[in-house]
């Protein structure tokens, strides 16, 4: 089959290669060396201007021709979901439905189906033009009934980017006011412990399923904590997994999502969870490590696989220990000096995966709930050691920072 790709991911190359695809890359110039990195392990490459338009990805093909007939358009990356489908629909390959793709990206329309079906979630409300003044925002307050403190956050992001929390009027308004375009969503606040469930959905049944549970919200990032989360083992954990489940197939079910991958943020306790928010993709981070160590799944090859149709290898799952991960944080303005040695020194970690050299300016985490110098994964007996590990790996980190240098400003 041929098989169009947006946006450059190793995991997915390598998975359609293995399956005998003709694989056709289509990337951001932002990619460009990540998508060099695979050209010789494609049939042709394309720049694209923006994976978020529909426009471009479609040109792109023409301007590659001739070509063989596109069996599927996949991706996992979060800009292109929307895209990608219409793409697929317009010329008729193997892809998720628009709607279905529209429902896992857009947060208002994914609450307002997830109210329709009793699906429970955060109180919510989109303003469609902003917000131009404490009074109106007070106005929206009266006619909504939300109530500080409040999220606000763009309709269709990832990575928390642009995520304020507001306590206030003055700042409502300043929240508001940074979301690119305007169109913003504001939600309730919710209180508690955040989780993520990952996994594949499959003729309307779950194929795969993964729990996690992060160590503080993925709002902490905005607060320089880095993503810390730990995956539950299921045999170990069969009334959480059970009522996670429930939860997933009702979410996944009112957004009309019965073939594919997903990443699922909810907040609460077994038997009383909250859904947040809902991707049609692998989850970032290294959730694809955690998928193949607790359940036995490649998830990003996964995600190409359940649109393909081709068989999705499977090995067994971790029935003894608890696989936790964090992301190694950042200290802006200086440069970094974290190696992977460093880290691999450390009991309990088994993986580091580095993403920023040595002497490169760091970014603040502030910025993306993603961001950080790598990844490294720990494995223990329990939870609670897990914990400690993943504590130590960012307390050890921490402290390398305090003597890395600052970055110079040219005059």
């Amino acid at each position: 089959m041929h098989v169009v790709l947006v946006g450059p991911r190793a995991e997915i190359v390598r998975g359609l290669r293995a399956d005998g695809h003709e694989i056709t890359l289509l990337y951001e110039p932002g990619h460009r060396q990540r998508a060099a990195g695979l050209a010789d392990q494609v049939s042709r490459i394309c720049a694209v201007d923006s994976y978020r338009k529909v426009e471009s990805l479609w040109s792109a093909l023409h301007h590659l021709e001739p070509m063989n007939p596109v069996g599927a358009v996949v991706t996992t990356t979060e800009w292109a979901v929307v895209a990608t489908a219409v793409l697929g629909q317009l010329i008729g390959a193997r892809s998720l439905t628009p709607a279905q793709a529209l429902a896992c990206r857009d947060k208002g329309v994914q609450k307002k189906l997830w109210n329709a079906a009793g699906v429970p979630t955060a109180a919510w409300h989109v303003l469609c033009n902003g917000l131009s003044s404490a009074a109106e925002a007070e106005t929206c307050l009266e006619q909504t009934g939300l109530q500080f403190p409040l999220v606000v956050k763009p309709l269709a992001e990832g990575a928390s980017k642009s995520v304020k929390v507001a306590h206030n009027l003055d700042d409502f308004v300043a929240a508001a006011g940074l979301i690119d375009g305007g169109r913003a969503m504001v939600e309730q606040f919710i209180e508690g412990r955040e989780w993520h469930f990952d996994g594949i959905i499959d003729d309307g049944k779950l194929s795969a399923f993964m729990v996690s549970r992060y160590s503080e919200p993925l709002l902490c990032t905005k607060y320089g904590k880095p993503i810390r989360s730990i995956a539950l083992t299921p045999s170990l954990n069969r009334e959480t997994y059970n009522a996670a489940s429930e939860l997933a197939l009702r979410a996944l079910h009112a957004l009309g999502l019965t073939k594919g991958v997903f990443h699922l943020e909810a907040f609460g306790e077994p038997g009383a969870f909250v859904a947040s928010e809902l991707a049609c993709r692998p989850g970032g981070g290294i959730v694809g490590v955690m998928t193949e160590r607790v359940i036995g799944v490649d998830i990003y090859e996964a995600s190409a696989r359940i649109i393909t149709g081709d068989h999705m290898p499977r090995w067994e799952e971790e029935t003894k220990f608890t696989h936790a991960w964090t992301i190694l944080p950042t200290a802006p303005g200086k440069l970094n000096t974290v190696e992977a040695e460093d880290i691999m020194n450390i009991p309990g970690v088994d993986s580091v995966i580095m993403r920023l050299e040595k002497g490169s300016s760091m970014r603040d985490m502030a910025d993306a709930s993603t961001t950080g110098v790598g990844c490294a994964a720990v494995k223990g007996m329990s939870p609670l050691e897990c914990q400690r590990y993943i504590d130590t790996v960012v307390s050890a980190v921490e402290k390398i920072h305090e003597n890395a240098p600052f970055e110079t400003v040219e005059s």
